[in-house]
């Protein structure tokens, strides 16, 4: 049977792996949080779709299978590594240069910067600044100042109506 593999789901295969490794149902279910029954279903459909009547043999046939490199008449996924994307022709048009000589880009950036809503948007954490920390940080204090203030009139305003 082994020359190919059968078309398994994911969830097939995880319980598959754990088969080989030698743990049980309820061990399997606890490691991958899902049922007892979701584990046994699977298994069964596994040994259903490889014909055989354990699920240790279809565990080995699923390892041993999985495991084999590709044959050399098999797919191979190309290779493709894009262009990186082409920058600004003309660096001295962009509004937002921080190294302008009149200076006038850094206020705009400095501005542009207090002025944005919300955290930066992608890249790793702890990638801002010092400075950009420190915006950040005021940034989402006067909005909850803001928001607390709203909070307090509007309350105020209902206890007006009401009372």
């Amino acid at each position: 049977m082994a020359e190919t593999l059968p078309v398994l789901s994911e969830g097939e295969k995880q319980c598959l792996r754990l088969v080989a490794q030698g743990f049980n149902s309820k061990e399997i279910a606890r490691q991958l949080h899902v049922s007892e029954h979701t584990v046994d279903q699977r298994v069964r459909t596994s040994l259903r779709k490889f014909g055989v009547a354990n699920r240790k043999e279809a565990a080995r046939l699923f390892i041993s299978v999985e495991q084999r490199p590709p044959q050399s008449d098999t797919y191979q996924p190309l290779i493709y590594q894009s262009e990186p994307l082409a920058s600004d022709p003309d660096p001295a048009s962009s509004p937002d240069q921080p190294d302008r000589p009149d200076g006038q880009g850094e206020h705009r950036t400095l501005l542009h910067r207090i002025l944005a809503f919300g955290p930066p948007l992608g890249g790793s954490t702890n990638e801002l600044s010092i400075d950009g920390r420190i915006l950040a940080m005021i940034r989402a204090a006067v909005l909850t100042g803001v928001g607390v203030v709203a909070l307090l009139l509007l309350i105020r305003g209902a206890f007006t109506v009401l009372g």
